[in-house]
């Protein structure tokens, strides 16, 4: 990357120290900019996502939804340079940001009042509505779980993670037709939404928070990402759910936000197209498809064993996660 040509393009001054990288990044790469303007975080996006058909325009218009709902929750948005917050420099897109001295928390730092401070934000979120015109994406394509398979043993037969992938088979290709038949169903309603709303994208100085990396945002129906929210923040690290963390979230958020009518049942096999995307999508980089180098796939790698993992333990969380929401 090219960081002088950054510091121009946002007329940034001098460079003070040479840029360095930011751990944490599972898709696109950041670093840290320390200039005579100020200190900067510049995302360098992802080569083989941008060089997707759709992907310049979707992160404008999640870049759009970020600044619009910046009015009621702390959305960090990216730095517009010549009334853009995504610019080429060279080959590859950029956006930049403030950088901040806030940090993710997980547990078992994560408590109940960080949690319900989630989930009110949540709520806020789910209270913007989409402009005329928008509507939620096209369904995805199923995943050929088989060939992604054979993919994977025909790139490397010794691969760590690939009896893991072979033992999981069954239950991949179960939770693909339920995820299929369960998108079918028309969401009653769809809101702007973060759509990447986890732990490690909320930065915290004490109680107070900033919602950070929206490149995902767009339509959702909003109990499907309620769920999601549930999932991600009450897991406690150690391969179980904090009820506490998540009773805490639900309560918070239903004081602000609630819909009796969900179909819960429809909702949760649908969550599972999200993690089930993700792995196949890891399946193929760990293979080297689409990658920038050995680092991105050994990333591949680590998140095709870490989302099995998870995947394995999804029935058990979504029942224990509809206790809470049917309680």
């Amino acid at each position: 990357m090219h960081f002088q040509l950054i510091v121009q393009k946002y007329s940034l001054g001098m460079l003070l120290a040479a840029p360095t990288p930011v751990l944490g990044g599972f898709l696109h790469t950041t670093y840290r900019l320390d200039t005579a303007e100020g200190s900067f975080a510049a995302k360098v996006l992802n080569p083989a996502v941008m060089a997707r058909p759709e992907a310049y325009a979707n992160m404008l218009r999640a870049e759009k939804i970020a600044r619009a709902l910046s009015a009621v929750v702390p959305a960090v948005c990216a730095i517009e340079a010549d009334g853009s917050p995504l610019v080429k420099i060279g080959d590859e897109y950029v956006m930049l940001y403030p950088w901040l001295t806030s940090k993710p928390l997980f547990p078992p730092k994560l408590t109940p009042r960080h949690a319900a401070v989630v989930g009110d934000l949540l709520a806020k979120i789910h209270t913007y509505a989409l402009e005329p015109g928008q509507s939620p994406s096209d369904k995805p394509a199923p995943n050929d779980w088989n060939a992604l398979c054979a993919l994977a043993e025909e790139r490397d037969a010794d691969a760590v993670w690939l009896p893991g992938l072979q033992d999981a088979l069954p239950e991949l290709r179960s939770m693909e037709r339920e995820a299929a038949a369960a998108l079918e169903i028309p969401a009653k309603r769809t809101v702007a939404g973060h759509r990447d709303f986890d732990p490690k994208n909320v930065l915290w100085k004490g109680l107070e928070p900033s919602i950070i990396d929206w490149e995902a945002a767009g339509p959702v129906d909003p109990d499907a990402e309620l769920l999601d929210a549930l999932l991600s923040w009450a897991d406690d690290g150690r391969g179980d759910l904090s009820r506490e963390i998540g009773e805490a979230l639900l309560a918070a958020y239903r004081a602000r936000r609630s819909d009796p009518e969900a179909d819960w049942d429809a909702l949760c096999a649908a969550s599972a197209k999200g993690p089930l995307d993700w792995l196949a999508y890891n399946i193929r980089r760990a293979s080297g498809i689409g990658t920038s180098g050995d680092s991105e796939r050994h990333v591949g790698e680590s998140e095709v064993q870490k989302t099995l993992r998870a995947l394995a333990r999804r029935r058990n969380e979504l029942a224990e996660v509809r206790r809470w929401l049917e309680g």
